[in-house]
């Protein structure tokens, strides 16, 4: 396994998350059919909410593939979505709520869930059975063995009716015992998880008046197992009652506790619940006599609104949806998944989980040669695997899956730790890749979207607020911890599209480098003997390692099998915090071992041994052909690996303060030395045995006993060791189970404690305890690795070609921990292109796009793009030009996103066109279905106040800092536009910030109407009009749902909108003035908010980006920038305008969402700024933010004094210069003041 076996005990049924649901297609284009592979899928919110996402886009497919190794979680999923299939009208979603998240319920209730299990029971008598049943077409298994495990967990919910009986109370009791059980292992962690900081994801963007409530109803549900204000019956007062839900109640009858948090409210959007929303809105609640009604059953009637929405919209669209579960490991899945995809074989000889001894078989009727189950996706979601394992083992073993488009997509999500210790943005992407960040993403060729465009539409902010919120936190010293949720692209679609890919290269010292740093990293184990190199949670094991380097090595494009040899061939012997013992980490060698036989074993350890006194000679030396790598399975007797767990508690567990546990084979020379074999597995039960021990059919067979920790069966271990040192061991050797410290994680922490190394110990020749076979217990090969996968892809590509005029780029991996350099060459294979370098023409170097350098030979005579995968700077490029040989160098610097490059600054929200079907496609702005938002009604300002902050927070610490400078350089500027800034990015986000704020009136008169216009260039070049302004709980932000009219040439000389546009100049609009930069920006980003929002498809025949091949058509004046499958695509009144429906035919339907920089690349808000939002007496209900207008500074601010408005006395501003650059919004709303007007009077007298 990829993962450690950390010394857990207490598994934990998940059945919450602090996530709300998002939608699994909103990376994807509307109307493509989608597959979907959700790995630790959880609960269903997310299939839940994609179907309520989908209403009213073109409809599509969903294939949706659910995996996770809880097969209470899959049985309760599975229950859950048959009845909701059933459509019982009897049956309300109240109850289906109850039955789905509460802990108990009543009678009837009861009835349904057992009455549903028999049912689920005699379907599932066999695979072939459930496919034919009802529910067959929509929910389906993997593989057999899923379906066998769910059913009889089914099983025990169809027969927990006996238990609904008042007389019954030791059911009942005992389910209550373990609760308590669960909730005292946490108890100390109450404050913690119930903060503010962690809820407030599912509030967003009202975290700050509702987070308080949504976190007691947290922990109210975690105390009671309810929802709503009802407490639990009383029987001392002879009220019936109530049963424990089988669903809760048979896991934890098990050795299972509960995960916190519990509550349901939290996979719901909630900012709904205290927005006030208008009386035609989607979603909304009625306002009328509200006003006693307590804010937590508020959230309650809310979030029960949207579960009804939701599962309406799940039963409606379930024609077009399959749902396939499986009960796996995700590194199982995947790595069985991709070997059938390269042999067609359906069993890839991993185990089903880590603890455990099943070997994954997948169905063949899914997954054999007439099987319908995808294989590749274009959705891979990873939920919070991240925390147990790490973001590069998932990138590494799943993002091969992803199909080969644009838009394809895999999510990371997990918890990320940000304090003084790590001032730098950045370094949050290091620590997700291990250092050597562009290295390994351009090696992996795997990005964060949102990385290279430091631009996201989702919004963190009241997570950064939240941070904040607590009067505790200082400057300076406050450590958060936040959630992330990143969206990896496969790179060679974030840049432009060319013909043909780019070949990678490194030499073989760079990547051995680059190789020793990864591992140094990986392994928190130093060669000093007595320290740690870094305290922190053990994550890897040395698969993980050689899975990572065979990936990279392989697209590097280098010898596999010389690399790894090479490799090997170092002095891996490291001497680890054990006391004296010397410890050889060599499992990773054995991962290479089985890819590359001619790899030699390092044996020096071993000197010293005299091996004539060896008593005993190995069974496996008899075998006719013995394999380089022998099994080894241990059997651990009760009494032993019981005092493992003696004294530890589950708290412990929680805190991860366990163990990791390794087999290892150790002997005694002139000193004691021990191999120690990290990828292992283990179970509990007894050993069978089949064949005699000295032939190569000898097998072993594990018969499991399901009560594991809690049983009093022996622990079963086994792991691979290499035969050479096997059988140097055998005769005075002896084979066991150690355990490694584990440590918290935790960098302040310089010390821990080390657990006792070895507990058990038997020796090699011990035939009770010890067997020896060719292969794993129930397997009859290897495990499919990394390396082997990469082999057969070589073997399938050997007949594919590589043309010559293919470019090739190096990277400088040698002596550094970042890539300097990228050296693209480019093959010149035209006559006319070696025609011009046989003549020695000049050539000039021209950046075209972040990515692209254009070489113009002569006065322009021929031009070649040279696309590199990476952005890249033109200032520093070095060249080589081979005019013989006929290729040209390019040696250029990397543009990183952290140092803000203004190559960087346009690049935001690119879009690509998806071959063969030139749709396109956005890379880095997430779809949403405006028609199912909630409206804001914007007459209540006072309820409107947090869109001022939020639209603030657009401006990164950085960009506020270019604001104030572009302020008091204003005046003396003559060469741009008064106020406007170098920067095209600051420029479109003040643009989209006066936008927000006419549009809601929050700042300035209110107006719908927005005219971007270049004094210089024409005059106006595009119309915005602003129909409402809408609730984006999943991303924790708003919408303006509005429509683009951009004013080409063609349009404007056929004068069809001379009446509308005469028209308008009577009515209040705003005019945004813009320089060439934001005008072009403006251009590059229609497409994408386009896109993001269509309710319509494109016609492949007609559309102008099919046609003529680009997006957008074009950035020149006066030419067509969008294509025209979206005008007049428009909602019934969408904006009451005289002549609209004149306009509204060459009018294209936008979505317009405030934008943020990225937490991977530069700091979101400043601290000092951050503090005085959240925890000033601004966020009063009813009261304004004490702000200065313009800017956003506080008074918090050193050396800010805020001073009001004199006409007004309303608003504040820092500065004269912020006066002056928001005059043109506050002239629109000033009005004289009262005391103002008295003054000017006595003036006059």
């Amino acid at each position: 396994m990829h993962t450690p076996h950390l010394l857990s005990p207490g598994r934990r049924l998940h059945v919450g998350s602090f996530s709300p649901a998002t939608s699994l297609t909103e990376d994807l284009p509307h109307g493509v059919d989608a597959d979907i592979l959700l790995l630790g899928c959880g609960d269903v919110r997310h299939i839940l909410y994609t179907s309520f996402f989908e209403q009213g886009l073109p409809e599509r497919k969903l294939d949706i593939t659910a995996c996770d190794t809880d097969e209470h979680l899959i049985a309760r999923n599975v229950l859950f979505l048959t009845l909701v299939l059933d459509d019982d009208e009897n049956v309300s979603a109240q109850q289906l709520w109850n039955i789905y998240y509460n802990f108990y319920l009543s009678e009837p209730e009861m009835l349904l869930v057992c009455n549903q299990a028999k049912k689920l029971v005699g379907f599932s008598q066999s695979l072939r059975d459930w496919h034919a049943s009802c529910y067959g077409p929509t929910v389906r298994f993997c593989d057999e063995a899923t379906l066998s495990l769910v059913r009889e967990i089914w099983v025990e919910y169809a027969v927990s009716a006996r238990f609904s009986t008042p007389q019954d109370n030791s059911y009942r009791e005992r389910f209550q015992s373990n609760l308590s059980r669960a909730r005292l292992s946490i108890q100390t962690l109450f404050t913690e998880h119930t903060s503010k900081l962690h809820v407030s994801w599912s509030c967003a963007p009202l975290a700050m008046h509702i987070a308080n409530e949504l976190a007691s109803t947290t922990i109210q549900h975690w105390s009671t197992g309810l929802t709503g204000s009802v407490p639990l019956p009383d029987p001392s007062k002879n009220e019936t009652p109530m049963t424990p839900n089988p669903i809760f109640a048979v896991p934890l009858m098990e050795p299972l506790s509960l995960k916190y948090p519990t509550n349901p409210l939290l996979s719901f959007h909630l900012a709904a619940a205290h927005a006030k929303l208008t009386e035609l809105s989607p979603l909304r609640l009625e306002e009328e006599g509200q006003d006693n009604v307590r804010k937590q059953d508020r959230l309650l009637e809310t979030a029960l609104m949207q579960f009804d929405e939701w599962i309406e919209a799940f039963t409606a669209g379930a024609p077009t949806i399959t749902i396939r579960f499986t009960v796996s490991d995700c590194f199982a899945f995947c790595y069985t998944l991709r070997y059938n995809l390269e042999t067609g074989e359906t069993c890839a000889q991993w185990y089903r989980r880590k603890y455990g001894f099943d070997v994954l078989q997948l169905a063949d009727s899914e997954y054999g040669g007439n099987g319908k189950a995808p294989k590749r996706f274009d959705v891979i979601d990873t939920s919070n695997l991240s925390d147990d394992t790490t973001i590069l083992d998932l990138l590494v073993s799943a993002a091969p899956l992803l199909k080969e488009a644009p838009y394809s997509t895999l999510y990371t999500k997990g918890i990320q730790h940000e304090d003084v210790k790590h001032p730098r943005a950045d370094d949050l992407f290091t620590r997700m890749l291990c250092h050597d960040t562009t290295a390994c993403s351009i090696l992996l060729g795997l990005v964060p979207a949102e990385y290279w465009t430091n631009s996201k539409a989702v919004s963190r902010a009241d997570e950064e607020l939240m941070a904040w919120s607590d009067k505790s936190a200082t400057i300076g010293t406050n450590s958060s911890t936040f959630g992330s949720r990143f969206a990896w692209k496969q790179m060679k679609h974030m840049g432009e599209q060319h013909p043909q890919p780019a070949k990678l290269r490194a030499t073989f010292d760079g990547l051995i480098d680059m190789a020793q740093r990864y591992f140094d990293e990986m392994f928190p184990i130093s060669a000093n003997l007595h320290e740690l190199q870094r305290p922190a949670r053990l994550r890897h094991t040395t698969e993980t390692v050689a899975a990572f380097l065979n990936t990279i090595w392989d697209e590097a494009g280098v010898d596999l099998a010389k690399l790894r040899e090479r490799f090997v061939g170092r002095d891996w012997i490291f001497m680890g915090p054990y006391g004296e013992l010397g410890v050889t980490f060599q499992a990773h060698l054995q991962a290479f071992m089985l890819e590359s036989p001619t790899i030699p074993v390092n044996l020096s350890v071993f000197e010293g041994s005299d091996e004539s006194k060896n008593k005993f000679r190995a069974p496996f030396t008899y075998w006719t052909s013995p394999p380089r790598m022998v099994a080894v399975t241990v059997v651990v007797p009760r009494e032993h690996w019981q005092t493992l767990v003696t004294g530890i508690s589950d708290d412990d567990f929680e805190t991860s303060l366990g163990a990791m546990l390794v087999g290892h084979i150790r002997i005694v020379t002139d000193r004691m030395v021990s191999v120690l074999h990290d990828n292992i597995q283990i179970s509990f039960g007894s050993v069978e045995t089949e064949g005699a021990r000295n032939q190569d059919s000898f097998t072993v067979r594990v018969l499991e006993d399901k009560a594991g920790w809690n049983g009093t069966s022996s622990m079963i271990i086994s792991f691979y060791s290499p035969t050479e040192i096997a059988q140097k061991m055998y005769s005075r050797g002896t084979l066991g189970l150690s355990r490694l410290a584990v440590f918290p994680d935790n960098e302040e922490q310089e010390t821990a404690t080390i657990l006792p190394d070895h507990f058990f110990d038997a020796a090699c020749f011990n035939e009770e305890l010890v067997f020896f076979t060719k292969h794993l217990p129930n397997q009859t090969g290897h495990s499919v690795t990394e390396g082997m996968l990469r082999g057969l892809q070589k073997s399938r590509s050997l007949g594919e070609s590589i043309t010559s005029s293919e470019s090739t780029f190096t990277l400088d991996l040698e002596n550094s921990r970042e890539i300097p350099t990228i050296t693209g060459r480019l093959n010149i294979t035209s006559e006319q292109g070696k025609q011009l370098l046989a003549e020695k023409a000049k050539i000039q170097l021209r950046q075209s796009s972040p990515f692209t350098i254009a070489v113009i030979f002569g006065e322009q005579v021929l031009v070649l793009p040279l696309t590199f995968p990476v952005p890249v700077l033109e200032d520093g490029i070095r060249s080589r030009i081979a005019r013989t040989s006929g290729w040209i160098e390019l040696i250029a610097p990397l543009a990183k996103p952290s140092t803000l490059p203004r190559v960087l600054d346009d690049h935001m929200f690119p879009t690509a066109l998806i071959e063969p079907s030139k749709i396109p496609a956005t890379l880095n702005m997430p779809h949403i279905n405006l028609d199912i938002l909630p409206i804001l009604a914007v007459d209540d300002k006072s309820r409107m106040r947090f869109l001022t902050t939020l639209a603030s927070l657009q401006f990164s610490s950085h960009e506020r800092r270019q604001r104030e400078r572009v302020q008091t350089q204003a005046e003396a500027n003559s060469t741009k536009p008064a106020g406007l800034s170098s920067s095209a990015r600051l420029n479109f986000k003040e643009s989209l910030f006066t936008i927000f704020m006419l549009a809601t009136g929050l700042q300035g008169g209110q107006t719908g109407l927005f005219a971007l216009t270049h004094p210089q260039r024409g005059g106006i070049h595009m119309l915005l009009f602003v129909s409402a302004v809408r609730l984006d709980g999943a991303h924790g932000s708003v919408a303006l749902d509005a429509a683009v009219l951009p004013l080409t040439k063609e349009l404007v000389e056929s004068k069809e909108l001379e009446s509308f546009l005469l028209i308008l100049r009577t009515l209040e609009c705003c005019t945004l003035t813009v320089d060439d930069a934001e005008l072009r920006l403006w251009k590059k980003c229609l497409p994408a908010l386009a896109e993001r929002c269509r309710t319509w498809n494109h016609d492949p025949a007609t559309c102008e980006y099919a046609t003529q091949g680009r997006v957008p058509l074009s950035l020149e004046d006066g030419k067509q920038v969008l294509c025209s499958c979206g005008q007049g695509q428009l909602p019934d009144e969408f904006i009451p305008l005289p002549d609209w429906e004149t306009a509204a035919k060459y009018v294209t339907r936008v979505a317009i969402s405030p934008v943020f920089a990225s937490r991977l690349v530069e700091e979101l808000i400043d601290p000092a700024l951050a503090k005085a939002v959240a925890s000033g007496e601004a966020w009063k209900e009813g009261e304004e933010m004490k702000a200065c207008r313009n800017c956003g500074k506080t008074e918090e601010t050193e050396g800010v004094r805020l001073k009001k408005c004199l006409r007004c006395l309303e608003v504040v501003y820092c500065s004269s210069e912020c006066q002056k650059k928001d005059w043109k919004k506050h002239r629109m709303e000033c009005k004289e003041s009262e005391l103002h007007h008295q003054g000017s009077a006595q003036g006059k007298k």
